[in-house]
């Protein structure tokens, strides 16, 4: 019985682990020196300082200085739990460590349900990169590197 709840306890770690590296994806982009971070499903605190942590992390090892994090996955009820002001302060952190790294940070993909809940709850994003898609932000990001896509048709 024992051996079976120390193999039990094995899997559930396991599976701890699978859905921590799950719920923070990062993905290298063709776009030199940038990462991208699609962010899908429920935001806590918790789980924004793992994406934070997981992004600095990743920085540090492989030296991209922007990140695009993209949160077309989420909406207002996403946040819920820790509502706009968390999410701000969460937001803010991590756009602040990028900038002590010296990594451009670019927001995509807010609803425009969410810009509302976002511009009524007093939130500022003027010192935010913003963009609302991802097409206009990576288009962004190639203009500011002096990048040029070439069409192959």
């Amino acid at each position: 019985m024992s051996n079976e709840i120390d193999e039990l306890k094995a899997r559930l770690r396991e599976y701890e682990q699978l859905v921590e590296e799950l719920s923070a994806p990062i993905i290298p982009s063709i776009i030199p020196e940038t990462i991208l971070v699609p962010l899908m499903g429920t935001l806590t605190e918790q789980r924004f300082q793992l994406i934070q942590e997981k992004v600095l992390n990743t920085i540090a090892n492989d030296g991209s200085d922007t990140v695009l994090i993209d949160f077309t996955g989420i909406n207002l009820n996403d946040v819920d739990r820790m509502g706009l002001d968390g999410l701000s302060c969460q937001v803010s952190q991590l756009n602040s460590a990028l900038d002590v790294m010296g990594v451009k940070t670019v927001f995509v993909g807010f609803s425009p349900e969410f810009v509302r809940a976002i511009v009524t709850a007093g939130v500022d994003v003027s010192r935010y990169h913003v963009h609302a898609s991802f097409r206009t932000a990576l288009q962004h990001v190639m203009r500011d590197k002096g990048l040029e896509f070439n069409d192959l048709r």
